[in-house]
């Protein structure tokens, strides 16, 4: 087995995009263009993202040993533009049906994929002239073997059984593999043309969300009775006789206007959301203890949008023939480049560390001195409190909304405390006024973040599913202590998604928490992304300082430094007094 590269950046072309550079064999920065484009779920190529990588390291293209493009199929976008769809899918539209079932073809494999391949291939070498000069342009790692490996080597477990799902890609919906002695190893898979991420799009879309905004489904689902419109939504998706491939109706003729949708019309929206999820995950989680029940492996590894479902996860962990699941942190396409990193190391490389992420916080930082200039152009007040952690959980307790941004930017689509706004959790209606003042529209609570060594008295099914709680990405049922002090963020199922805070996973957030509970007695507080509505997560100083005063949020920790809303007309200089 050869050395691993010194420098391998691996790249992911396609709805959002993304990079992330490895040194030494370990993902040292990963970040999605939309961050910094700040247009949401920006696709194509990675251009900003890849030129970061470079940056953060101090390096030029010309430095990196080896280049990784993500995906077999998916450079053919950037060179048909015109005849395929763009980012901005249309799940009922035609180019996107002609789209699906070229990808179903590819998954037959054949001469046809042997082509695209080929054509994707001359794209990117297009991009990277392979003449001795610069990185070598290494062979595309499929896009469902990336998703998995993203999951099974950041997952720390030995063995593991891998499910990918999303709406397709290279064309597949999904794949499962056995996962051992660090390697992947593909079993079967279900074509694009049957896909689960199609199925709940289009019920995002018939709602009138936008196909990457489906978690808005998962929260309207507890609205309503799922029983009412299910029988409808067992005809549109399920699976086979066998439980290893999914089914649907024929897309070819698939109109919100025409059966089964027009009758799914009929219902309000909680009820189409309602039956909707429920079915996906019936279906969901029959297809994962089938995967279970063929592999042997207990302890199940998840990746693919299909997978920012929270609830799905949960039901997912509760099968008795599952010990644990992990939900790898940027589960959608923004983890695409890492896995197919990971999947490099390990099949061509000296291997690769399977353990969890040492860190989340792998995107753009910013020193001090960068914040500072920043403040002073805003005008905003501010100041440099000896004991900033106190200040804010002060504020927290005196019921003021405090933002946080610190560190270096979250991998992944979750706001896990350096791009965080935080509120006290017993207020039952702070779900509709805050989303009021980032003009946002919600329909399940906010995330809870509560110190780990407090969870266990307060959500239930913790076992199996503590890692994946790390990140956000999956719920739990309630105890009776969260739902008497945190009516606030628990949702009508009885359910919360909690992120679960060790001191060493962010020591400055754990401080404000810890020093919220001895204040008020209560180890959690609200956790909700900082950004607006229609935005990508803050990403620099100048984009947290905009939507603090768009927010009209009280107050900011912003590093070192105490921003209020409060007087903005008039900067003040930075004191060294303790009091905000």
């Amino acid at each position: 087995m050869s050395q691993n590269p010194r420098y391998l950046l691996s790249l992911h072309e396609d709805s959002q995009a993304n990079a992330t550079l490895f040194v030494d064999g370990v993902p040292v920065y990963a970040v999605a263009e939309e961050r910094l484009t700040r247009v949401k779920f920006q696709g194509g190529f990675p251009t900003l993202s890849m030129q970061a990588c470079l940056d953060f390291a101090g390096i030029s293209l010309d430095d990196v040993d080896v280049i990784l493009p993500a995906n077999r199929t998916h450079f053919l976008p950037r060179i048909a533009r015109d005849l395929l769809p763009d980012e901005e899918h249309d799940y009922f539209g035609g180019k996107h049906k002609a789209w699906l079932y070229f990808q179903h073809v590819l998954s037959r494999g054949g001469v046809l994929t042997s082509l695209t391949e080929q054509l994707s291939r001359f794209g990117a070498r297009r991009r990277f002239p392979q003449n001795g000069k610069g990185p070598k342009l290494a062979n595309f790692v499929d896009h469902h073997t990336a998703h998995a490996y993203s999951a099974y080597l950041t997952s720390g477990f030995e063995d593991a059984v891998a499910v990918t799902a999303d709406n397709f890609g290279d064309g597949f919906s999904s794949k499962v593999f056995d996962c051992h002695g660090g390697r992947c190893h593909y079993q079967y898979g279900s074509s694009a043309r049957h896909s689960p991420g199609q199925f709940y799009g289009e019920i995002a879309q018939l709602l009138g969300f936008h196909n990457l905004n489906a978690g808005k489904v998962t929260g309207l689902a507890a609205h309503a009775d799922p029983a009412i419109a299910y029988p409808i939504t067992e005809k549109m998706f399920g699976l086979d006789a066998e439980s290893r491939h999914f089914t649907s109706s024929d897309f070819w003729w698939r109109r919100r206007t025409a059966p089964p949708y027009s009758d799914l019309a009929r219902h309000t929206p909680a009820e189409i959301a309602a039956a909707a999820q429920r079915r996906f995950e019936d279906v969901m989680t029959s297809y994962v203890r089938q995967a279970v029940r063929e592999t042997g492996r207990r302890r199940v590894v998840l990746a693919g949008g299909c997978f920012a479902n929270v609830v799905v996860n949960q039901k997912i962990l509760e099968l008795a023939e599952v010990d644990a699941v992990y939900v790898h942190p940027a589960m959608t396409d923004q983890g695409i480049s890492m896995g197919a990193g990971l999947c490099y190391l390990a099949e061509h490389g000296a291997g690769v560390l399977n353990a969890p992420l040492a860190t989340p916080f792998l995107g753009p930082g910013y020193s001090e001195e960068q914040l500072g200039q920043a403040l002073e152009q805003s005008g905003l007040r501010y100041d440099r409190p000896k004991d900033l952690a106190s200040t804010a959980a002060r504020a927290l307790a005196e019921k003021r909304v405090v933002a946080r941004f610190d560190g270096r930017m979250e991998y992944g689509p979750r706001a896990l405390g350096n791009r965080s706004v935080m509120y006290r959790t017993d207020d039952p209606s702070v779900n509709d006024w805050l989303n009021a003042r980032l003009a946002r529209s919600e329909f399940m609570p906010f995330a809870p973040v509560t110190l780990h060594d407090h969870a266990e008295v307060r959500y239930e099914g913790l076992a199996g599913g503590e890692l994946a709680a790390r990140y956000m990405t999956i719920t739990f049922k309630v105890k009776d202590a969260l739902r008497r002090e945190s009516p606030g963020v628990v949702h009508l199922d009885g359910t919360a998604r909690p992120q679960l805070l060790r001191d060493q996973d962010n020591p400055g957030y754990a401080a404000i928490l810890r020093r919220f509970h001895e204040l008020t007695g209560v180890p959690t507080v609200v956790n909700t992304s900082f950004n607006m509505h229609g935005e990508p997560i803050v990403c620099s100083p100048t984009d947290a300082l905009r939507c603090f005063r768009l927010g009209k949020l009280d107050h900011l920790a912003f590093g070192p430094f105490w921003v209020t809303l409060e007087g903005q007309g008039a900067r003040a200089r930075p004191s060294t007094s303790d009091e905000s």
